[in-house]
């Protein structure tokens, strides 16, 4: 199973820099892509944001979240719901561990922790503090 953070996640649905790059390394390797109210929580409000800094149109953002929900319908990303109970501990430790360190941000440690929890084979992620820390933890990454 394959965990795309958020900043990949949104690349994978609305054209970007890194949304070439991203679309080959994902169709070179075939898995599942897990899909969790986090991914969703957070791609609607990048989705949102993007409308705000008039980097997209409402029509732009409206087109791009039907286009997940039919790959929810569709199975294309896999809906999982990991324990968050689990989650927020792990985040806990995943701070604790590495933010003094790197520098990482709570959504981001969220992010790894649900992969974790998930036991996700890959990680994708733009980030470099983020990659660092997934990588730490023992989670393939993949860095576009």
């Amino acid at each position: 199973m394959r965990y795309l953070d958020t900043s990949s996640l949104i690349a994978l649905y609305y054209p970007e820099e890194k949304t070439e790059p991203l679309i080959a390394h994902l169709n070179q390797h075939r898995l599942p892509l897990v899909f969790t109210w986090l991914h969703e929580l957070e791609l609607t409000n990048g989705l949102q944001l993007k409308l705000f800094r008039k980097e997209a149109t409402a029509a732009a953002i409206g087109a791009t979240l039907d286009a997940v929900h039919r790959d929810q319908v569709d199975g294309v990303l896999h809906g999982a719901q990991p324990t968050w109970t689990t989650v927020i501990e792990t985040t806990l430790r995943l701070a604790e561990v590495h933010t003094g360190a790197l520098g990482t941000r709570t959504l981001d440690l969220l992010h790894i922790a649900a992969a974790l929890t998930l036991q996700a084979s890959e990680f994708v992620t733009g980030d470099k503090r983020q990659a660092i820390a997934a990588a730490n933890e023992g989670l393939t990454v993949v860095r576009i």
